[in-house]
């Protein structure tokens, strides 16, 4: 359908703290009438990893990485 996103990829953003960040998306329709859904964000790579660990103040790598 025009003009909604794509099911999956990959989305950059440059966050003023973490700097670049690289983060793998899946988004999931749910079941309903109204059109809903549900868009997850996972790091996409290590270094993106970190950073986010960086920012929570979590232990390193308790996000991990996208497989692509």
């Amino acid at each position: 359908m025009p003009g909604l996103p794509t099911p999956n990829g990959v989305v950059r953003l440059t966050h003023p703290v973490a700097g670049p960040l690289r983060l793998a998306y899946e988004t999931l329709d749910l079941p309903a009438d109204d059109d809903q859904r549900l868009i997850v964000y996972l790091p996409a790579d290590d270094a993106t990893s970190t950073a986010l660990d960086r920012l929570s103040g979590r232990r390193l790598h308790l996000l991990r990485g996208a497989a692509g």
